[in-house]
């Protein structure tokens, strides 16, 4: 993956996380792609939910982006600051945008990825409506996170430090995917409304932030370890392709 990093921060440029879009551009951003994945980002920028505004989560659109590009899938990324939070809310721009492509891309699997905030306990959070929003692909994804080194809770797992943090692997825990009375998640509009199998995968600032902006919510300076940045990045890569994989064989 030469210049990974590079390309991260070359897609993230086309997300400004406090600025509302202007009267000739688009909100929401998409990539077409080949395979029926598609991968979703719908917290790139500021949202507001229940009239309060909701810090970005820096670079999971570059992410979703970049991965989409390196496999063939589809992506769906807010670009602008939003007026509502699509993922709490159900009539929105950005989950009508969602369905207009599952019904014209054929998509197969959405792969809904959000950022935890610094003080989280965790390096990756895996939320599937505890397996009720995709039975059949929740053991795969957690095997192939776990090969690229994140451990489940109680795996000898402990936290002596924050690098042992970021190599957990919380699986519908901290993060169900379910959402809170009154919520509907992407996860969940994909897999109830649309009949769409779906995950969401909660990433600590650790694992993506290539460096912090100028125009970020939360303190500068900050990065993330360039290592742990590129392997979250395979292993995302490996998720969506064996995901891919096992659609197209047995569509």
């Amino acid at each position: 993956m030469p210049d990974l990093l590079g390309r991260l921060v070359a897609l993230e440029a086309d997300v400004l996380y406090r600025e509302p879009a202007g009267e000739e551009e688009p909100r929401i951003g998409s990539l077409v792609g080949t395979t029926p994945v598609l991968l979703s980002a719908p917290h790139g920028a500021i949202h507001t939910r229940r009239g309060e505004p909701k810090e970005e989560e820096e670079f999971t659109a570059a992410l979703a982006c970049l991965v989409a590009r390196l496999t063939g899938a589809h992506a769906l990324y807010a670009r602008r600051e939003s007026p509502t939070d699509p993922n709490w809310y159900r009539d929105v721009p950005y989950k009508r945008r969602l369905r207009r492509i599952v019904a014209r891309d054929g998509i197969a699997f959405v792969l809904d990825v959000h950022g935890t905030a610094p003080s989280r306990e965790l390096g990756v959070a895996l939320g599937t409506m505890h397996g009720r929003s995709c039975p059949e692909h929740r053991g795969l994804i957690i095997r192939l996170l776990e090969e690229h080194g994140f451990r489940q809770r109680g795996d000898g797992v402990d936290y002596v430090d924050h690098v042992d943090r970021l190599d957990t692997l919380d699986v519908d825990e901290t993060f169900t995917a379910a959402g809170l009375e009154g919520q509907e998640t992407v996860t969940a509009f994909a897999w109830e409304t649309l009949g769409i199998p779906s995950a969401q995968l909660e990433l600590h600032p650790g694992l993506r932030v290539v460096e912090r902006r100028a125009d970020a919510t939360l303190p500068r300076p900050f990065h993330a370890d360039p290592r742990r940045i590129k392997r979250i990045v395979q292993a995302l890569v490996d998720v969506v392709e064996a995901i891919a994989s096992r659609e197209t064989s047995h569509g």
